[in-house]
């Protein structure tokens, strides 16, 4: 199965095609298989997304 993915972030479009083995999808149900493709696709995305920060400002109590 291919999955075809398009992420926009603030403009910038970034596509892939996820490739998933039929052998391994063939015996799951149909919600067992969209939670596999959303497992999939989340797995993509947090190695896509890099996200730093800091403190710029601190508010002494």
């Amino acid at each position: 199965m291919k999955i075809k993915i398009v992420m926009d972030v603030q403009n910038y479009q970034i596509e892939d095609v996820l490739e998933l083995d039929d052998d391994k999808l063939e015996p799951l149900t149909e919600d067992e298989l969209r939670a596999a493709v959303e497992i999939n696709i989340r797995e993509w995305a947090n190695n896509q997304i890099q996200i730093a920060w800091e403190v710029l400002e601190s508010e002494e109590e």
